[in-house]
């Protein structure tokens, strides 16, 4: 099956190699993937050459356009046509752009496919809506400490959380991405993750005087994640998230994991260049956030001061170690 990007630059060649006939504008098409069911084409406008996504439905399914997303460097626009069948067009604004609208269509196009036209609908504009969160802060790429970060947090959802609460409750219960002070937050349990290069010492950056703040949790747990890093070997962060998308296909919480990789920065393109390094896992710590522990928190801080991260050394935050059981008993509590 052919790329996205391939069938792009096919139309491309074609429209260099020979102009369309007639001196007005139009547009070449293609279908995004050989489907039987596909209602996604990608297409290049003439003369602008302008790159654009078609999606094509009954148009009683394609919800007003009030509820549509405002989506950075794109355009949407619905042609009803003559008959009963509309198209949704997506063109790219600006051509530097190209790469992550390559990644866009290469996401619609999965989405298109399968189901009721309304169900296709939903999913295309429910995508939409997540992209245009992750075009909102374009230009962001994840660094190799933000890469190891998300190698851990998915590590402790599929190995810690979701065996006790199941993967749909797990993925829901993923907020930091969202920008809640800890990673996991269920039914009075949350969990904050750490993880660290076993090169570097033993300290973790807290991020802020909420993320070790008990309230208004019954148990509140850190997770000290440590890992040796090599090209070449070892488990990769887009395995990691493959082995997390199996699990969870099929379920509600699909699409809530997807709007969490796009919060945190993760973008399918750039999957290629996360391939290289691999994670061993070294260590895994618990820790119990309670009274006595090293931390900061917002009742020990003089009125009108906030917004602090600071290093926290694990040496001192020994004495509050605890067994995985520990969290796996709050887990079956809930």
């Amino acid at each position: 099956m052919k790329k996205i990007e391939q069938l792009w630059e096919e139309i491309e060649l074609e429209l260099a190699g020979a102009a369309p006939s007639g001196s007005g504008g139009g547009m070449l098409t293609r279908l995004a993937t050989p489907d039987s069911d596909q209602r996604l084409r990608v297409g290049v406008e003439w003369p602008s050459r302008t790159r654009v996504l078609l999606f094509s439905a009954n148009a009683a399914v394609l919800p007003p356009r009030a509820s549509w997303p405002e989506c950075r460097g794109l355009e949407l626009v619905l042609d009803r046509g003559n008959g009963e069948t509309a198209t949704l067009m997506v063109r790219l604004r600006d051509s530097r752009g190209r790469d992550v609208f390559t990644a866009l269509a290469e996401d619609l196009a999965k989405r298109a496919v399968g189901g009721s036209e309304a169900e296709a609908a939903h999913r295309v504009l429910s995508a939409l809506a997540r992209w245009q969160r992750f075009m909102a802060a374009t230009g962001r790429s994840l660094s190799d400490e933000a890469r190891r970060g998300l190698w851990g947090e998915l590590k402790i959802l599929e190995d810690l959380i979701a065996p006790i609460t199941g993967i749909e409750a797990a993925v829901n219960s993923w907020r930091g991405p969202a920008g809640a002070p800890q990673d996991f937050q269920l039914a009075g349990v949350a969990i904050e993750v750490k993880t660290r290069a076993t090169r570097s010492p033993a300290v973790v950056r807290i991020s802020s005087e909420q993320q070790l703040h008990n309230a208004p949790w019954q148990n509140l747990f850190l997770a000290h994640v440590a890992v040796d890093e090599q090209d070449g070997a070892g488990e990769t962060l887009p395995q990691r998230i493959a082995v997390v998308r199996t699990a969870v296909a099929g379920t509600a919480a699909a699409e809530i994991f997807e709007d969490g990789l796009i919060d945190v920065g993760w973008l399918e393109a750039e999957q290629e260049k996360h391939r290289a390094r691999g994670f061993f896992l070294r260590e895994l710590e618990f820790f119990r956030v309670v009274e006595g522990f090293p931390r900061l928190t917002p009742p020990v801080l003089p009125q009108g001061v906030g917004g602090l991260a600071y290093d926290l050394s694990l040496d001192a935050a020994e004495p509050y170690a605890v067994k995985a059981d520990v969290i796996r008993d709050a887990l079956e509590s809930l």
